[in-house]
């Protein structure tokens, strides 16, 4: 039968087509084509919401991630800057413990502690600001005092009454500190 058929298909091309009846002959489009096609393009459409439902659920995620990073970062600063005054109360008992000749036992306990709470917070992303020595900057340094010298050039810090510190790449505490100025110029001269 497929045999057939085949050979009806080879009788009608080799047939010319007069020119008439190509003019009288109207393009009739299938009821089921013209259903296929809508079919298309709505499965198009749909497939087009759908990439675009994926895309913005990822961005989703993304922006999700980044705002859980950025809540752990606040969260981990602000405890450390809690927690940052230990490591002042620490420096300070063992300086007052060195000084007042106390037990060397309890002086290296304390200085035990100090390092061991040291390192955990460096593991954090804590760093100290260095200051005494150096050029006065307003974001890392705050000023408590002044004190003319010659010894020192003008804005130089001579002193730091307290440490200033670091949390990763922000500033977690400025340092507190006294910063050399010139002695005024003797009016007798």
């Amino acid at each position: 039968m497929l045999h057939k058929k085949k050979k009806n298909e080879e009788k009608m091309t080799d047939r010319p087509v007069s020119d008439s009846v190509k003019e009288d002959v109207e393009v009739v489009v299938d009821p089921d084509l013209s259903a296929l096609k809508q079919k298309a393009e709505s499965y198009d459409q749909l497939m087009d919401k759908h990439l675009r439902a994926c895309a913005e659920f990822e961005n989703a995620r993304k922006r999700w991630d980044r705002e859980k990073q950025e809540i752990y970062r606040l969260g981990n600063f602000i405890l450390i800057k809690e927690v940052v005054v230990i490591l002042d109360e620490l420096e300070h008992a063992l300086r007052i413990a060195s000084e007042h000749g106390s037990d060397p036992e309890i002086v290296k306990g304390v200085e035990m502690t100090l390092k061991k709470f040291f390192s955990i917070l460096t593991k954090q992303g804590l760093k100290p600001i260095d200051a005494k020595g150096k050029q006065f900057d307003p974001h890392v340094h705050e000023i408590v005092g002044q004190k003319q010298t010659d010894e020192y050039e003008e804005h130089v810090i001579i002193e730091e009454v307290q440490k200033g510190y670091f949390l990763e790449d922000k500033v977690l505490r400025t340092a507190k500190v006294i910063l050399a100025v010139s002695p005024p110029a003797d009016s007798k001269e």
